[in-house]
């Protein structure tokens, strides 16, 4: 086995936004493979890791030299490469020259294209080391990030944040190259505040203990173990426990390189609403609270990326803060339960929706609308509730609060926390609240938001605005994501055709079918997501991907019944059916009188017996049931495959047998396309 080592590159910079760290090291991680499978280079695991001030790469069992290969190289045709007596011409000579090798190696090689002179050569054997110093400067160059800094020493190279030091070592060597006006070397730096004197690192494996020393914890996942550990710890030394916040806890990991939690006092303001609280906080400081039962303690906890700070000089800092931030919280509440919502649902028409589309007072207009349309039928919808809730949903967004930045993410919940204040009813406030959230309390909330997403969506298609590959500035996949979700999670049956179709008549607009289809894209890949057997998705999708829940439904009795062999062999007889009837346009039922063999009779009996009960079980939505009727026809299909020759040269009999087939065909689809599925070792 040849000798390998480990690399590490660490890229030291200013503090780089927390939400470019992830992507900067997936980047350079995608590129050093890259790099090195180009190259032949055999490695084990790349492993990145990350704070704000550096990009980490190590590469564990990398080889010191690229494989060696043997290979050809073609030449000129043999026609240019001998000359009348056989001897090698001056072109075939350059030949050989440009390959690094002498006349004698030259040979001839015939191929389909015809007759060319060739030489063997060997590629690979290169030192690794010099890989990484030829070919390290153009990854870094190639780091994705959305914004880039020039400064004056970068030698106008371009980066995140301005490149400070640069650590490159393969093993216990250190690989040198330039970059942004630097040269690497085997230095690296402590914390900014706690150590900021340059390290030796002598070896790629010593790297992580090193900076854990100097007051650096460079795993990503160790440092946001310790902040939840630290966060919760404080917790309980106020009494409390912590209110969990995943997204903020990941904010903040990106945020410090040794995290240090600090407990403040929050002094007044425990009359605000919660969700505001807990939000000037989040947003305006990064800052958690703690409860105790089910009410919040007036103490709020900050993670620092001060080690060594003096709780007695920063606490006063973090809570005149606060204090500042939900003073103004306070102020624009009261100005706002002043003024009521009335006036501003008045103000609505003023204020455009989507250019071309219409006004908000339009877009509220049309929610009512549009929710009672599809509460229809649901069972618990109360018309009321959904009118009411409906008509006032949009109110908040022209609130003192709501177009104040760090409350921005407070719309719907603002909306539902003045309703109450303002007399009324709680389910109108709670549909208000959850109209943006993917999981609603009530079938009020859960109809109102997913009219507003049907209504985004339709609008921004309409507007020609959909989503284009990577681009999705208006979330439109998110929120048909919830649509799926909401739909599921609450057994709401909604038609997506019914819906488009509503949409665009409230609008007065006409549309393609493009909406329709982006949306029953969306549920096919929701539904995988959860975990479903991509084949199923596709064999339920192809019947009934109209009705989101009504997929599911199905998709559901396939995970209940998949047990193995039985399935397996039902799902190759079906995909035969599908085969053989592929191009059958005939759809008239079979005559009985042509039947000429046993297993025609037998299969065209057991497929009128299950017809009615298959009908019944789709009717009332039990799959389960429809498939356990479809399963137990499969000898049926079997013997009939084995017995009877389908494609006879007699027509009437040949097309005869394919409305047969056709016939059980028929019934399959009421439950999925069985085609669609894969088998596993079947025909």
């Amino acid at each position: 086995m040849s000798e390998t080592r480990t690399f590490l590159l660490e890229i030291g910079t200013e503090e780089i936004p927390a939400a470019y760290l992830e992507p900067g090291v997936d980047g350079l991680s995608l590129g050093i493979k890259g790099i090195l499978k180009s190259q032949g280079v055999v490695f084990d695991e790349v492993r990145s890791c990350f704070t704000p001030r550096r990009l980490t790469l190590f590469i564990s069992e990398v080889a010191v030299r690229s494989e060696e290969k043997l290979g050809e190289r073609q030449g000129p045709p043999t026609k240019v490469a001998k000359d009348d007596k056989g001897s090698w011409t001056v072109q075939a000579k350059r030949f050989a020259e440009s390959q690094g090798v002498g006349e004698s190696d030259l040979f001839i090689k015939e191929n389909d294209k015809g007759s060319y002179v060739a030489v063997k050569v060997k590629t690979g054997g290169e030192e690794t080391r010099n890989i990484f110093v030829l070919r390290l400067p153009e990854l870094l160059v190639k780091i994705p990030f959305t914004r880039n800094m020039k400064w004056p020493q970068s030698n106008k190279t371009d980066f995140a944040r301005p490149i400070r030091w640069i650590c490159c070592l393969f093993g216990d060597e250190v690989v040198e190259f330039e970059y942004a006006g630097l040269k690497s070397s085997n230095l690296s730096y402590g914390h900014r505040f706690a150590h900021p004197e340059a390290i030796t690192v002598n070896n790629p494996k010593e790297y992580v203990d090193k900076l854990r020393k100097v007051m650096v914890i460079v795993d990503p996942a160790e440092r946001r173990k310790l902040i939840v550990a630290e966060l919760r710890k404080s917790a309980k030394s106020l009494g409390g426990i912590l209110v969990e916040d995943g997204d903020l806890v990941d904010e903040v990991t990106n945020l410090v390189e040794y995290p240090n939690v600090l407990c403040c006092d929050l002094g007044g303001f425990m009359d605000l609403p919660r969700e505001v609280l807990q939000t000037a906080l989040a947003k305006h400081q990064r800052a958690f609270v703690v409860e105790k039962g089910g009410k919040l303690v007036p103490h709020f906890l900050v993670v620092t990326n001060s080690p060594k700070l003096d709780p007695d000089l920063a606490k006063p800092w973090f809570e005149r803060m606060a204090i500042s931030r939900l003073e103004d919280a306070d102020f624009f509440i009261k100005e706002d339960l002043d003024k009521g919502l009335k006036p501003l649902i008045r103000e609505e028409a003023r204020v455009e929706w989507i250019k071309g589309i219409g006004t908000l007072a339009d877009k509220t207009t049309w929610l009512t609308e549009l929710g009672l349309f599809l509460g229809k039928g649901i069972k618990g919808f109360d018309t009321k509730t959904c009118e009411r809730a409906a008509h006032l949903a949009k109110a908040d967004l022209l609130t003192n609060l709501v177009r104040e930045k760090e409350f921005t993410s407070l719309q719907g919940i603002a909306g539902g926390i003045y309703s109450q204040k303002l007399g009324e009813s709680e389910a109108i406030c709670s549909a208000i609240a959850d109209q943006y959230s993917d999981t609603p309390r009530s079938v009020e909330g859960a109809v109102l938001g997913i009219a507003d997403r049907f209504l985004n969506i339709s609008a921004t298609f309409v507007a020609g605005k959909p989503p284009k590959g990577s681009s999705d500035p208006f979330a439109l996949r998110r929120q048909a994501t919830a649509i799926m979700k909401i739909l599921t999670d609450q057994r709401i049956h909604i038609t997506i055709t019914s819906a488009v179709e509503k949409v665009l008549g409230l609008f007065g607009k006409e549309e393609k079918g493009q909406i329709a289809d982006f949306l029953r894209d969306r549920e096919v890949l929701f539904f995988k997501d959860k975990g479903f057997s991509f084949d199923w998705v596709d064999a339920v999708a192809a019947v009934a991907a109209d009705d989101p829940y009504d997929a599911y439904l199905r998709l559901s009795a396939f995970a209940e019944l998949d047990k193995g062999e039985e399935f397996r062999l039902v799902a190759v007889g079906q995909k035969r059916v599908a085969n053989i009837t592929t191009r059958n346009t005939h759809t008239s039922q079979p005559d009985t009188s042509l039947f000429q063999q046993l297993e025609e009779k037998v299969l065209w009996r057991e497929a009128e017996r299950i017809k009615p009960e298959v009908q019944s079980a789709v009717k009332s939505k039990n799959y389960k049931r429809a498939l356990e009727c479809l399963l137990s026809i499969r000898p049926a299909i079997d013997k009939f495959f084995d017995e009877v020759f389908v494609m006879v040269e007699d027509e009437r009999i040949r097309e005869n047998r394919l409305n047969l087939l056709s016939s059980v065909k028929e019934e399959f689809l009421k439950v999925a396309d069985f085609s669609q599925i894969l088998v596993e070792g079947g025909p």
